[in-house]
């Protein structure tokens, strides 16, 4: 089975929802950014992100997909076929739980814009943060450990993240007492 579309005409959710149960590749194209993506699905779960031709780790692919929920371009393609998964290791995310956490943090995101860290802030950590408690803090501790810590612009960059997502996380750190501003 192949389907085709466009963003505009069908939701990311809704999309997944009808290919979720299948076993193929879901590329997509023409997104923000002149970026291309492909996602390979196989038994209800997302195994491989790759977005213009790199593996993405979790963090970046869980940011992919957060993306995808609120995109409204892009165009799209499933191919339903066998394959063997391309990456080491894989994400093997049930496709249910990962669509109801990226859609209810972009819902979070967008009622909390106004309240997001200005770019440019520095944060650092705090004696409370584990940076072993998330994949965020996993891939940015060490920028936020430095003396002078980091800020969401050099976070996004670094780690190769949309700014907003930085700065929702830092946000949300911020009120869990794991981050600081940066004196």
């Amino acid at each position: 089975m192949e389907l085709s579309g466009n963003l505009r005409d069908i939701g990311f959710g809704q999309l997944i929802g009808l290919v979720s149960h299948m076993e193929g590749l879901l590329e997509l194209w023409q997104l923000p950014r002149k970026r291309s993506a492909q996602m390979y699905i196989k038994r209800r779960k997302l195994r491989c992100v790759r977005m213009n031709g790199v593996f993405l780790d979790p963090l970046q692919a869980k940011a992919l997909v957060a993306e995808l929920a609120t995109a409204k371009e892009g165009a799209f393609e499933f191919a339903a076929r066998p394959f063997r998964t391309p990456c080491k290791p894989p994400l093997n995310w049930p496709l249910d739980k990962i669509l109801l956490s990226v859609f209810t943090q972009a819902d979070e995101r967008l009622r909390h814009m106004d309240v997001l860290p200005d770019p440019d802030l520095r944060f650092r950590l705090t004696k409370l943060a584990n940076v072993e408690g998330s994949l965020f803090l996993r891939a940015a501790g060490e920028l936020l450990g430095r003396d002078g810590g980091a800020s969401a612009r050099e976070i996004a960059a670094e780690l190769r993240l949309p700014l907003d997502q930085v700065r929702y996380y830092l946000h949300k750190l911020l009120e869990r007492n794991k981050v600081r501003p940066a004196e």
